[in-house]
């Protein structure tokens, strides 16, 4: 289980990486660009993901699902690196050259000219939804009881670590110019690390595969007990249960799962909100996409250590002495503070107050630690405390709320998300001019998650008569 979360980081982080180099940093990027992406690309593409995955798992073991998805997502990977991204600008002009009057609107034109950036983006953001959120995560929930659980769980946040920390040296390496000057794949640097990146991430992918089919095989062997079926559920499992429309009729049915999804929403939202300002302030300080890519590399690596740290010893630590409503407003709380940290130096820069050449480091140094601590607290204690939420309900229960608030949850934070910044550039400008109201919405939302996670910890905390 360790080496199929430790893997599937690895490409994830990997990904992140090459993605925000690639839309923000490469010639004619922004992070301006990522809101549209997000908004009118991996939400839609997101819901079709779910449902596409709730049809397969009516059919099929999970096995030929995660075999099927890895090697779906890898060949797409593969094909962008070696031929899209060397012809991209002939590429990107067909839809433009084909649709004419359309793709001149100012609203779609980002999609028009940079939609090969945008097929990229998409599939980068789907690859954790698909192949460890929902499938992964589903099919361990299934096999584990509430007690391996939370002996389990803190390990498995471990492997999370891992990965993301071989995912830096690894990012720095391939972006490298020392890489450049040892194998060059192409002319120029940034075609170069890309096709290299890809590789690595290929490899891993293998070594997933074979790893996930082990431990599929000493999961058959272990013996499950099957929950006691009502005269309700009498029909086969596989017809009743996972049609998208009935989930969601089920989730709302549900406080307690539609509690857990605006936690999951909120937490989104909040941070997805202060990573565009800081990518789009990070550009100013690394214009070139190889350098871009390569701080973010060492970013990973540093949130990778963090999140060890949190793995090994703050999260089982504080699930086995704090109540699941404890642990789940550490992270808002952490949120708040931070982000309002970052925003401030952000806004004084704007003002004027300090020199722009003390202020850019300092932002960027604040921003880094946002960027760090938010994501290892997030794979960590707050990936740990949702997926214990699940644990106590029924099988039923599980899969539809994992396809739901995983599947959809995740993708309608980022939506939201990018909806709320899409509407402050229409009327303020850039994500530099919006900074101090993407500030206030940011510290908002952490504070929104708090009911919703205090209404879960009642029901997770109550004692069983």
């Amino acid at each position: 289980m360790i080496a199929v979360v430790s893997l599937l980081n690895v490409n994830f982080n990997i990904l992140r990486s090459v993605r925000n180099a690639l839309v923000v940093a490469d010639k004619g990027g922004s992070a301006a660009f990522i809101p549209y992406f997000e908004l009118l690309g991996t939400f839609p593409a997101s819901i079709l993901l779910t449902w596409v995955l709730s049809r397969l798992m009516r059919k099929f073991s999970f096995r030929f699902i995660f075999f099927s998805t890895m090697l779906f997502f890898l060949s797409f990977f593969l094909i962008f690196a070696f031929w899209i991204y060397p012809f991209r600008d002939a590429i990107q002009g067909l839809l433009q050259n084909h649709l004419g009057s359309i793709s001149t609107l100012p609203s779609l034109q980002v999609i028009f000219t940079h939609w090969p950036d945008m097929i990229f983006y998409i599939m980068s953001e789907l690859w954790k939804v698909a192949l460890l959120s929902v499938l992964f995560w589903g099919f361990i929930n299934q096999k584990l009881s509430m007690d391996e659980a939370k002996r389990f769980y803190p390990p498995l946040m471990l492997g999370s670590s891992i990965g993301t920390i071989a995912a830096g040296p690894i990012t720095v390496f391939c972006t490298s110019l020392l890489s450049w000057d040892l194998f060059p794949l192409a002319s120029k640097r940034w075609q170069h690390s890309l096709c290299l990146l890809t590789s690595c991430m290929v490899i891993c992918g293998f070594l997933t595969l074979f790893c996930f089919n082990s431990l599929f095989k000493l999961l058959q062997i272990k013996n499950i007990p099957l929950p006691q079926v009502t005269s309700e559920e009498k029909m086969p499992f596989s017809q009743r249960l996972l049609s998208l429309s009935s989930s969601l009729r089920y989730l709302m049915r549900s406080p307690y799962l539609t509690a857990l999804l605006v936690v999951v929403v909120a937490e989104y939202v909040s941070y997805a909100l202060g990573e565009l300002v800081f990518l789009e302030t990070l550009k100013e300080m690394y214009p070139n996409p190889s350098d871009y890519c390569q701080y973010l590399g060492s970013l990973t690596l540093w949130t990778g250590i963090l999140t060890a740290f949190s793995a090994l010893i703050l999260t089982p630590y504080l699930l086995q002495r704090c109540r699941w409503s404890s642990n789940a407003l550490i992270t808002p709380a952490l949120m708040v503070l931070m982000t309002f940290s970052f925003f401030f130096i952000v806004y004084c820069r704007k003002l004027g107050l300090l020199t722009d050449v003390f202020v850019l480091p300092v932002a960027v140094f604040i921003g880094s630690l946002h960027f760090c601590t938010g994501r290892s607290m997030k794979y960590t204690l707050f990936d740990a405390t949702k997926e214990l939420a699940f644990v106590p309900l029924d099988r039923e229960g599980q899969m539809r709320g994992k396809l739901i608030i995983d599947g959809i949850g995740s993708r309608l934070g980022r939506g939201s998300s990018s909806l709320l910044s899409l509407t402050l550039f229409f009327f303020l400008g850039g994500p530099s001019e919006s900074a101090l109201f993407v500030g206030i919405l940011a510290i908002l939302f952490s504070f929104i998650s708090i009911p919703a996670a205090r209404l879960i910890g009642a029901e997770f905390d109550r004692p069983v008569s």
